[in-house]
């Protein structure tokens, strides 16, 4: 199976950090798992990307990370959730919103506005961090720079890029995010921004068949020194399981449960999957309680 990968550097005498990831495979997966449309393809492509580079801030393998963004639009948003394994799952809210015009289905910001960009990110503290603001343009690589900024107080280029063709098949995905650490000199960031305005679409690049650690080193670090620190695979995995639904369905109550006692069939927002749970089944959750 052909694997996707999220990369960590940092440059200029580590003064900058810079998270890579290829999501290729990721996003085309998500896509099918939902059959989503071209808005909603861009919208959650671009989401799984900026959460997968922001999980390389998780501390333990156990902890997660959401991103979810919340539109009065038509398109309303999406939410992605990763561990610090890199195990990736998503859906939109709007999967299969296609619009009449034909330019209006490629621009998913204009179809979110006015709305929120959440990011909650689990410590090991019994309360999770949270980080909320209003969206600015619905472009999530600017939104996403905007939430540094305001919440962390971070200097901070984000860049995010998705390919489709017209049937929303997606020929490459993928981004980078740039830091500026607290003990950096601003006078360095310089090079960086010339760079960064000299350094094509990312999703354009990896079309041509170049991967991240060569977009890095020929466009957005170029003429710089930089190093390479680790590199992890990228996977779309939802943890759901019967089990697991079952002890969702065990908070219910008993009144709510004998009204379902013909059986029911919940299906998991994330996969798609269906799982079928008989009469004999809700009876036994029942005896349980």
């Amino acid at each position: 199976m052909l694997q996707d990968k999220i990369y960590r550097a940092t440059t200029l005498n580590d003064q900058f950090r810079i998270f890579a990831v290829e999501s290729t495979h990721t996003v085309q997966r998500c896509r099918d798992l939902h059959d989503l449309s071209p808005l909603a393809t861009l919208l959650i492509g671009r989401m799984i990307s900026a959460a997968a580079m922001m999980s390389l801030d998780l501390k333990d393998k156990a902890q997660d990370l959401s991103l979810r963004i919340d539109g009065e639009g038509p398109l309303k948003g999406a939410l992605v959730v990763i561990n610090g394994k890199a195990e990736l799952r998503g859906y939109a809210f709007e999967p299969k919103l296609f619009l009449t015009s034909v330019n209006d289905n490629f621009f998913p910001g204009k179809q979110l506005l006015p709305g929120t960009l959440t990011l909650i990110r689990s410590t090991g503290m019994k309360r999770p961090y949270t980080g909320l603001i209003e969206l600015v343009t619905g472009d999530v690589a600017e939104d996403l720079s905007h939430y540094y900024a305001q919440s962390e107080q971070i200097p901070t280029a984000v860049n995010l890029g998705v390919l489709i063709d017209q049937e929303a098949r997606v020929r490459a995905s993928g981004g980078f995010i740039i830091q500026q650490l607290p003990q950096a000199d601003p006078a360095l960031a310089d090079k960086l921004i010339e760079n960064l305005n000299r350094t094509p679409n990312i999703s354009d690049l990896m079309d041509m068949g170049m991967d991240l650690p060569k977009i890095l080193e020929d466009f957005v670090l170029k003429g710089l020194e930089w190093q390479m620190h680790d590199n992890r695979p990228l996977v779309y995995k939802c943890n759901c399981s019967k089990e697991r639904f079952a002890n969702a369905i065990r908070l219910l109550g008993k009144e709510e449960l004998l009204s379902m006692r013909e059986g029911i069939s919940p299906v998991c927002h994330y996969c798609n999957t269906s799982y079928i749970f008989s009469p004999g089944d809700i009876q036994e959750i029942i005896k349980d309680l």
